[in-house]
Formats: structure tokens, sequence, C-alpha cells
């Protein structure tokens, strides 16, 4: 139950901002591979700050649009919800803070962890504009004594689903989401920007309760082609 009321919640949420943004979207930011030279000075300083996801692993429902759709949507993967939220952990979560640290460090001398005082979505909106960051972080350059800001934010985790209202797609895929990209904390333009999505479809059945195999092999396996993916943008 708890499960679904989040799953509910997030919905009602979704819902809310779609109708609040209408029609004035402004186009994606592409990504961006850190580009080592515009860095170059040797005592610059680099703080990371990690966001993990909010929730435990859980499927994540794409597509079923109205409550009743949703509720079924969500009762039919109750049972791999059990089983990710019980079975799936933060190991692999912390491992690419880790990842991220260290290809940091390989290039940098000066690079810490750092917490920030205030959620990034309290900061002053920045003008919208590709190539820089929504918020305007540029305080946080005498906060923290830093002079780039790197954020990992894992935002979902578990698996992924897709239906039109409440018919499946298909299966249930191991899923990774969520965002890494560093701000020059002089002018708030991203040094870096890295779209998380990874999707695997599992090798065999999904259904295979308690455990489903298929599936938390597939969540694993998203995991790696994150990492990849950003041993690729450095």
């Amino acid at each position: 139950m708890k499960s679904l009321r989040i799953k509910i919640r997030y919905l009602l949420g979704f819902c809310l901002i779609a109708f609040l943004s209408g029609c004035a979207m402004s186009p994606p930011q592409p990504e961006l591979y850190l580009n080592a030279n515009t860095l170059s000075e040797n005592d610059i300083k680099i703080g990371i700050y990690y966001v993990p996801p909010k929730d435990k692993a859980t499927t994540h429902i794409l597509g079923a649009d109205c409550l009743l759709c949703y509720a079924v949507a969500s009762a039919l993967t109750s049972g791999l919800d059990t089983h990710l939220e019980s079975a799936i952990s933060t190991e692999e979560l912390d491992a690419i803070k880790d990842q991220v640290y260290s290809k940091y460090s390989s290039r940098f001398q000066n690079v810490k962890m750092v917490e920030l005082s205030t959620p990034l979505d309290d900061f002053k909106d920045f003008k919208d504009q590709l190539g820089f960051a929504d918020k305007d972080l540029r305080d946080i350059k005498s906060q923290l004594d830093i002079d780039v800001l790197v954020v990992l934010d894992l935002q979902a985790y578990g698996a992924f689903r897709s239906f039109s209202n409440y018919i499946p797609n298909g299966d249930p895929k191991g899923y990774l989401a969520g965002l890494l990209y560093s701000v020059d904390l002089n002018s708030n333009e991203y040094l870096q920007y890295l779209k998380i999505d990874a999707k695997v479809q599992p090798g065999g059945p999904w259904d295979e309760a308690p455990d489903y195999p298929n599936v938390t092999t597939a969540y694993y396996q998203a995991v790696e082609n994150v990492k990849v993916k950003i041993d690729k943008s450095f």
C-alpha cells in the first residue's frame, strides 16, 4: 500500500507540472562531455554533491495516465515491487558516486565531497538558456570555497514498465535514471551534462516470483551500462 500511495503521489505531481507548464517547454539540454581543457588551472577546486533517490527501489510506471489506470498498473507489478524494495540496496548507487569522485580526482588535485545547506530546487531560477544550469548556483562558490560544482542526482532505480492506460506495452525492464552535471560557478555554465536513463530488457521471463531473477539481473546490467556511459563522458 505504501508503494501504491507513493506512485499515486508521483502521478498527481506529474499532472500538476504538466498543467502548469502548458506548451511553453524549452528544448532539452543536449549531453555535454567534460572538456578538461576548460578546467586547466592546477588549483581549481571541485566539489561533488550526491543526491540519492528519495525512495526505495520499485517499478516506475509510465503511460498509466488516469488514477484507475495507475492503480491497475501498480497492482500488476506489486509482487515485483516487494522484491525490489527488499532485495535491491543502494550499494551499486554508492559505487557510481565513488566512480564520479575517482574520475574527477584522476584529473584534478582539489576534489572533495560537499553538502548543500539549501536544496537545489530552492535556489533562484537562472535565465532559460541552453548550456546553463536552470538554477543560479553561483553563490555556492563563496559558500563552499569551490570553483566547480558537480552534481550526481540519481532519481529512480529498480524497474521500468510502460503502459497504454492500464495495458502493458511490454515487460518490466531493469532501470536507473538521473543526471550527472558540473557547473562553472563563475558563469553558471554547464561543463558536463549527462542524462542517465538506462533500461535493460530481461533475458528471460520477468514474472518468476518471488525472486524475479531476470529483472534483477537486468537492473544490475542497467547499472553497468551507466558506469560505462559515465566513463565515456570524461
